[in-house]
C-alpha cells in the first residue's frame, strides 16, 4: 500500500513537472495571440480612421467644389445683373436721346410754324398797307381828278422853262417826283417809266434816254 501511494505521488510529481513547461509554452502563445489581436484591432481602427479621414477629405473637397460653384454662379448672376443694368442704362440713354431729338424737332417745327405765321402776318400787313395805299390813292384821285393828259409837244414849242407849282401839280396828277435835272426842273416819272418835266406852256416834255435821271 505504501508502495502504491509512493508510486502515485511520483507520477503526480512527474505530471506537475511536465505540465509546468507546457503551460509556460502555452502562455506565450496566448499572449502572442492577444498581442496579434490587439495589433489587428489597432490596424482596423487605423484603417477605419484613415477611411473616415478620407471620407472627410472627400466631403471637404466636395464642399469646396460646391462653394466654388456657388461663388461662380453668384459671379455669373452679378455679371448678368451688371449686363442687364448696362443694357437698361443704354436703353434709357437711347430713350433720352430720342426724346431730346423729338423735342428738338418739335421745337424746330414750332419755330418753322412761328416763322410761317410771322411771314403770313407780314404778308397780310403788307397787303393791308397796299390796300390802304390804293384806297388812299383812289380817295386822292376822287378828290383831285387828274386833268386831261396834254398832248406831247415838240421841243420847238418848249422854251425850256418850268411851269409854276400849281400847273405842275395839276398836270402831273398822281405821277411821282424823282428829282431835279441840272437846270433845276422837277422831273416826274410816268406810269410806264417815262421821265418828263412840265414846261411853261403846261405840257409834258419827255426826256431822251441819255438824259434820264
Amino acid at each position: 500500500m505504501k508502495n502504491l501511494i509512493a508510486l502515485f505521488i511520483s507520477i503526480l510529481c512527474l505530471g506537475i513537472i511536465f505540465d509546468a513547461p507546457a503551460q509556460d509554452d502555452k502562455k506565450p502563445k496566448k499572449e502572442k495571440k492577444e498581442k496579434a489581436a490587439k495589433k489587428d484591432d489597432k490596424a482596423d481602427k487605423k484603417e477605419k480612421t484613415a477611411k473616415k479621414d478620407d471620407k472627410a477629405d472627400k466631403k471637404e473637397k466636395a464642399a469646396k467644389k460646391d462653394d466654388k460653384a456657388d461663388k461662380k454662379e453668384k459671379a455669373d448672376k452679378k455679371d448678368d445683373k451688371g449686363d442687364k443694368k448696362e443694357k437698361a442704362a443704354k436703353k434709357d440713354d437711347k430713350a433720352d436721346k430720342k426724346e431730346k431729338a423729338d423735342k428738338k424737332d418739335d421745337k424746330a417745327d414750332k419755330k418753322e410754324k412761328t416763322a410761317k405765321k410771322d411771314d403770313k402776318a407780314d404778308k397780310k400787313e403788307k397787303a393791308d398797307k397796299a390796300d390802304k395805299k390804293d384806297d388812299k390813292k383812289v380817295t386822292q384821285s376822287d378828290k383831285n381828278p387828274p386833268a386831261a393828259r396834254p398832248a406831247k409837244v415838240s421841243r420847238k414849242d418848249d422854251d425850256g422853262k418850268e411851269a409854276d407849282m400849281t400847273t405842275r401839280r395839276k398836270v402831273a396828277g398822281a405821277d411821282k417826283t424823282i428829282g431835279k435835272d441840272d437846270k433845276g426842273r422837277t422831273i416826274y416819272e410816268g406810269p410806264r417809266g417815262g421821265q418828263y418835266y412840265i414846261n411853261s406852256n403846261g405840257n409834258k416834255t419827255y426826256l431822251k434816254a441819255d438824259n434820264k435821271l
